[in-house]
């Protein structure tokens, strides 16, 4: 049985939106559990103690993927569930929790995918500088064995960083987002690390040749808002920062220093054979594309000199998260990755559009719609595309939005947390129904 286009269906799901179980069982504490203590720095005041208590909920929640008709279910593990310190002493109910949720979707025939780090880091590394400090980078080799020792017998696809430049720009650049750290030494250092990370982490994955690593990118579409010289450099500029800075180093072009001048201060992080070590030859990649920006020079702000132009003066509608969605996005970042490697194997491993409560789910289905029509092109272009993941499966806490944005395609009762399929479950249950014969 096939799909009639051959494309994979599925979802992908992150730890620290989903589990709650915050300081169950033995989980430690993450930069995002000390972050939403802070309630003021969540739009709604939330938090992610419960979220969507996927913790004990993980079968009713891949139950309905089955029923959908979808084939992956990826999700992030906890570090700190895992490794309550970040390093040290492994959590044996942490392992025994995502030994069941894989062993389920294998009973009922989804494909587990595992994201080695969807921006959880324990507090306890985080104490220690977190992602600045560059010996958080053999912590994560640590922990990257551990779940390849109890996990990889049955897990074959694995993303290990999902989304750096927002984990590290939101994070460690802008302060809105855990660990709520700000300025250009705190991202320059930490990008790089990551980043080197990541590649360290596949050296120790891809000694088992039977797995498929890859890496899950953020891709913005970025416009200059006049034609003026000032303003197209100064897309280039967001374009290298948003869309090339987290995957050219891998494929032995460097960081873009000639587009973005802010790489001199990430080379003053990089030791002698870090950038050998980051050409690494992904088995594929994931592409993950929302929005469009449009940017304007700006002279007095520092290393990026220019300003975004609001949705609003351009006079083009917003998601409640105050963006502009951009289904087309998807067939254009997967196009131009394929001028990079047209071999390499390409996931849409992210796509979703966030409605407001008072909003029709028809909307939803209106964007998915766009988002084939998309595929249906990049396959006549004979583009690698081997599947989609929606962006996501339950309401769930986003992040500094809290639970306002709804990306989910079922949702959920804040009171009771009882899942209820939307208009879009129920749509794509029939559409795949009808693709696979």
């Amino acid at each position: 049985m096939g799909s009639k286009n051959h494309i994979i269906w599925g979802v992908t799901t992150a730890a620290a939106q989903t589990e709650g179980a915050f300081d169950k069982d033995g989980k430690g504490p993450s930069i995002w559990d000390t972050f939403t203590k802070n309630s003021r720095k969540i739009k709604d005041k939330s938090n992610n103690q419960i979220a969507t208590n996927f913790y004990e909920r993980f079968a009713e929640d891949i139950d309905v993927c089955v029923d959908i008709g979808l084939k992956i279910f990826r999700f992030s593990i906890s570090w700190s569930r895992i490794i309550p310190d970040g390093t040290g002493a492994i959590n044996e109910k942490g392992i025994a929790f995502y030994n069941k949720v894989i062993d389920y979707c294998l009973k009922v025939g989804i494909e587990p995918w595992i994201t080695t780090y969807h921006w959880d880091l324990p507090q306890k590394l985080q104490d220690k500088g977190g992602w600045r400090n560059r010996e958080v980078i053999a912590d994560y080799e640590n922990y990257v064995r551990v779940l390849k020792d109890h996990f990889s017998d049955r897990v074959k696809n694995w993303i290990l960083v999902n989304e750096a430049i927002v984990c590290i720009g939101a994070g460690y650049f802008l302060g809105i987002h855990a660990p709520g750290k700000r300025g250009i030494k705190n991202f320059s250092a930490s990008i790089h690390h990551i980043l080197l990370a990541q590649a360290k982490g596949f050296y120790i994955l891809k000694t088992d040749n039977n797995l498929l690593v890859g890496t899950a990118v953020s891709c913005t579409k970025i416009e200059a808002y006049t034609d003026q010289k000032r303003d197209q450099k100064a897309a280039l500029r967001i374009d290298a920062l948003m869309n090339r800075l987290c995957i050219e180093p891998y494929i032995g072009l460097g960081y873009p220093k000639n587009e973005l001048p802010l790489v001199t201060n990430i080379e003053k992080f990089i030791q002698e054979g870090d950038m050998e070590i980051m050409k690494v030859d992904f088995d594929f990649w994931g592409i993950q594309t929302y929005a469009r920006e449009v940017v304007k020079s700006a002279w007095y702000i520092p290393y990026l000199g220019c300003v975004l132009v609001s949705p609003k003066k351009r006079k083009v509608p917003v998601s409640v998260m105050g963006w502009e969605t951009y289904s087309e996005g998807a067939e254009f970042f997967l196009e131009r990755f394929s001028k990079y490697d047209p071999e390499k194997p390409l996931w849409l491993s992210e796509c979703g559009i966030a409605l407001s409560d008072e909003e029709d789910d028809s909307k939803r289905i209106a964007y998915y719609k766009k988002i084939i029509k998309g595929m249906e092109n990049v396959i006549a272009k004979k583009i690698n595309l081997k599947g989609i993941l929606l962006w996501t499966l339950v309401d769930n806490f986003e992040w500094a939005e809290g639970y306002i944005p709804k990306f989910g395609i079922v949702g959920m009762d804040k009171t009771t947390l009882n899942r209820k399929m939307k208009k879009t479950a129920i749509w794509l249950k029939e559409y795949f129904s009808n693709q696979f014969d």
